[in-house]
């Protein structure tokens, strides 16, 4: 039995991709092919995905969830939290976007990689939505903090201020994903993580990061 796995994203890249373009349509699109193949589905999705969530990515993805299960096509939906290895990428200089008080649950790609794996390989998943996350909730500034010591950093951390980042968000899908983190619930119970379907202890973020910058 082939399976397929959508990891796309359109929060990130080039070519004008966006959520709706890719993690929606494109999604929508692939589930589809899928389907007329014969083959199950695993959909990498996030955490908190609703139809009236804040920020776009979400959305897209619900809609893509949604898409899939109302077909016939044998599936799995991996929802994870925000990934850490994509924000150190991001964060190539000491930033914080807004106060940086909120917590946030960050999981490593590796993590979700293996539950993916996992999902993939054992057909009794099918039917199931697996949430994925890391076991630590930090702030943006907390978040900085390790991924600076962690590059051996000592430059100054500066702030973006939240009503510099609301005037730029009509035009800026990382400014107004920036809002969103800086203010709305992210944290994740790390006791429901999934990673126990593959057999893993969930990776904190001190660690991952050193993994990330090494």
């Amino acid at each position: 039995m082939s399976t397929v796995v959508s990891a796309v994203q359109g929060f990130e890249g080039p070519g004008g991709v966006s959520p709706a373009s890719v993690d929606n349509r494109g999604n929508v699109h692939l589930c589809d092919a899928a389907a007329a193949a014969g083959a199950d589905v695993v959909l990498v999705s996030v955490v908190g995905a609703s139809a009236n969530h804040p920020m776009e990515l979400h959305r897209a993805k619900f809609a893509a969830e949604q898409h899939l299960r109302a077909g016939t096509t044998p599936w799995t939906i991996v929802r994870a939290t925000a990934f850490l290895e994509m924000w150190a990428d991001i964060l190539t200089k000491p930033m914080v976007f807004g106060r940086g008080e909120n917590p946030i649950n960050f999981v490593s790609v590796q993590d979700v990689a293996a539950v993916v794996t996992q999902a993939v390989l054992d057909r009794g998943l099918r039917g199931q939505t697996l949430e994925v996350g890391g076991p630590d909730n930090l702030t943006f500034n907390e978040f900085v903090a390790q991924l600076k010591a962690a590059r051996g950093d000592t430059r100054a951390v500066r702030h973006i201020p939240r009503a510099v980042l609301r005037v730029m968000a009509p035009l800026s899908r990382r400014a107004a994903a920036a809002v969103a983190m800086d203010t709305i619930d992210l944290t994740f119970d790390a006791s429901r993580s999934a990673a126990a379907v593959a057999g893993l202890q969930p990776t904190n973020v001190r660690t991952a990061l050193r993994s990330a910058v090494a």
